[in-house]
């Protein structure tokens, strides 16, 4: 401010501006050269599974800089682990599908609130209801690669959206069938930060899932500024059935075959308001044939008030829109 330049506001606690303030360690991140992880492959499944198999020399990476050369490690450094309200914060690359999803003319001045989940080199994955709003507009961007909304400017690694499809059976407001596909117009380059996700397939919901998201901390509470993660219980049938009866948006009550609802019967682990769009997901299974680090079960569609012991949310069953989606994408992951 001493030389005149002014800081940019992320955004107003009441009335009080909140600068945006990167952390050193993201800047030198920002300046570290990641050319060598950028390859050409036949199709986005060979270089997904570079990415994350094939190793590379340690000192490659900032942090590991002083290792000697022949000490190897994997590109992602979630290869090297285990693997929202009443969340916890994720850390860098944890997640490298999720998409920040923006509105406005342009990206430093735009609103962002939806969540997605890049799913090809090509689509991102969210929410109907996400698509356009009377206040924000239509969905304009997609911000990949990043942990905070406070990252710097550099790690952000922007897309135009150029085309969005929503499903056509998707009628606002009804609730049902609340998916859809975001095209870049620029070709996705995956690298350490940005990788694809595998779609679920079949009949079978894992009792337990992961949600993620920038979304509120809890009902009626600010946008999280990093990137949160819930892990959730799967409700039964007749659990969501009595949690979401018949209403005017939901005119044949909850449909078992398109949804699914996920919560916490004991502690406040739900999805909030800012999370729509964004992915209901598990850690693909070591030995897996699949070729991604998560596989994307649900997309988050709404719920009842969130951030409260036993609510849940409900997700859109991704299973079921697989021959949809794939009928735009081509075949995927």
């Amino acid at each position: 401010m001493k030389n005149l330049t002014f800081p940019k506001f992320c955004s107003y606690n009441v009335i009080k501006p909140l600068v945006c303030c990167p952390d050193c360690q993201i800047v030198q991140e920002s300046h570290f050269d990641f050319s060598f992880l950028i390859n050409s492959y036949a199709n986005a499944s060979e270089e997904c599974l570079e990415q994350f198999y094939r190793k590379i020399p340690c000192n490659k990476f900032p942090e590991f800089s002083n290792l000697d050369a022949s000490i190897m490690c994997y590109k992602n450094p979630k290869m090297l682990e285990t693997v929202i309200a009443g969340g916890y914060d994720a850390k860098r690359n944890e997640y490298p599908h999720m998409a920040l999803i923006g509105y406005g003319d342009d990206p430093s001045s735009a609103d962002w609130m939806c969540g997605g989940s890049v799913i090809s080199d090509r689509y991102i994955l969210s929410a109907a209801h996400c698509i356009s709003s009377p206040a924000l507009g239509e969905i304009k961007y997609a911000a990949l690669g990043i942990l905070k909304r406070t990252d710097h400017p550099d790690l952000w690694q922007t897309y135009d959206v150029v085309k969005i499809i929503g499903h056509p059976k998707y009628q606002p407001p009804s609730k049902y069938h609340d998916i859809a596909l975001l095209a870049t117009g620029a070709k996705i380059r995956f690298n350490r930060e940005v990788l694809p996700a595998c779609l679920h397939r079949g009949s079978d919901m894992p009792q337990v899932a992961t949600a993620t998201g920038w979304g509120a901390m809890g009902h009626r509470k600010q946008l999280a500024e990093m990137l949160q993660v819930v892990d959730i219980n799967r409700f039964s049938d007749a659990e969501c059935m009595a949690a979401y009866p018949v209403h005017r948006h939901l005119k044949n009550g909850y449909d078992k075959d398109t949804q699914v609802c996920y919560g916490d019967e004991e502690q406040i682990n739900d999805t909030c308001e800012g999370d729509s769009g964004g992915p209901l997901q598990v850690k693909t299974e070591e030995g897996s044939s699949k070729k991604c680090l998560y596989t994307i079960i649900g997309v988050t569609s709404y719920g009842r008030a969130c951030g409260y012991v036993g609510s849940s949310g409900m997700y859109t069953r991704v299973s079921h829109y697989v021959p949809w989606i794939e009928s735009i994408t081509g075949p995927l992951l």
